[in-house]
């Protein structure tokens, strides 16, 4: 059964093994997210107006998707491989 996310980066240089967060975390970033984009200066305002109507449908949107993971197996989310870099996500 699948409860947290894993992040890895790996370049030439070094290697980032961000720890592994659980699901109810992972929302809690969400949700701070969510809230901290009122303040992005850069952002354009209908970015901000979307998210500020439909923040209810995102956080809702991301329970089903975690509730959907917790049933499964550890696996592979995200690989991406470029010249210089390896970034990793994986569902544990």
């Amino acid at each position: 059964m699948a409860s947290k996310i894993k992040i890895m980066i790996k370049t030439e240089d070094k290697n980032i093994n961000l720890p592994s967060i659980g699901f109810g975390l992972a929302l809690t970033f969400v949700r701070f997210g969510l809230w901290t984009s009122k303040f992005v200066k850069d952002m354009d305002e209908d970015s901000q107006r979307f998210i500020r109507e439909n923040k209810e449908v995102i956080i809702q949107t991301v329970k089903g998707i975690f509730k959907e993971l917790k049933g499964m197996e550890p696996f592979t989310l995200v690989e991406v491989r470029s010249n210089d870099a390896n970034v990793l996500i994986e569902i544990q």
